[in-house]
């Protein structure tokens, strides 16, 4: 896997775009869904009960049934992206345009489970804390970087580790919208969008030859590059506790 010059840069090549796409979907759906919590824990908010319901509902609806209808709505024919908009672009079969495609569903798809959990940590912050900043003169964006996020961090940086080791082996989001297209001329068994864990499935049980030796090899990578980031990352999340406590 490592010095085949053909199988290196297929794997160092997947191996960019997976990180970006767990990265991308763990920063994206946790912006939206913070977002979205920090509005509604508002004391002047009014209708959070019916936000909050009509929020969750990509969370409760089949994560399958949901990607298909995204895979058919960025259909370059008939799609309601290109209808909607007045566009005539070709989504699944542009490199960026798909990657971009995966992770906006992926974003919608999970912003409501970030919603949910950051709302949890929201009430469990005294307000003491940020009316005390308040008073103290401080601005609204100053309260937040400085008091309001580090004490969310320090709740749900252990879900966002583990959100980032379920979308770095996310293979639904990939193989019922793109899956793993587009395919170069020169690469017909490597896509645009293939994650590595797309990627093993189709050495394993694809069309082609079966070849369970590679397809075994590159989930020991997989393995190891989750858990060795994850134990990274816990790590500094004990540091970050000892720093807040």
């Amino acid at each position: 896997m490592l010095t085949d010059p053909t199988l290196s840069a297929h794997f160092l090549g997947m191996f960019t775009w997976n990180m970006v796409f767990a990265v991308l979907s763990v920063l994206t759906t946790f912006a939206l869904g913070m977002g979205v919590a920090l509005a509604l824990h508002h004391p002047k908010m009014r209708g959070t009960r019916f936000y909050r319901i009509a929020l969750i509902l990509p969370y409760a609806m089949p994560a399958f049934a949901m990607l298909l209808v995204w895979r058919d709505m960025f259909n370059r024919d008939f799609g309601l992206i290109n209808q909607l908009f007045g566009l005539d672009v070709d989504w699944m079969g542009g490199m960026l345009s798909a990657k971009f495609a995966v992770i906006l569903v992926n974003t919608w798809l999970g912003f409501p489970y970030m919603f949910l959990v950051t709302t949890g940590a929201l009430q469990a912050i005294p307000r003491e804390l940020t009316e005390a900043a308040s008073i103290d003169g401080a601005p609204p964006w100053y309260a937040f970087r400085k008091v309001t996020l580090p004490l969310l961090l320090v709740a749900l940086t252990p879900l966002l580790i583990s959100s980032f080791a379920f979308n770095f082996n996310n293979y639904n989001a990939i193989a019922l919208t793109t899956d793993g297209g587009p395919f170069p001329a020169e690469s017909p068994t490597v896509g645009g969008t293939d994650l590595l864990i797309s990627y093993t499935v189709r050495l394993a049980f694809g069309t082609g030859s079966a070849q369970f030796g590679l397809a075994a090899t590159m989930s020991v990578f997989i393995f190891a590059i989750v858990a060795t980031i994850s134990a990274i990352t816990f790590r500094r999340t004990r540091k970050q506790e000892d720093v807040y406590a």
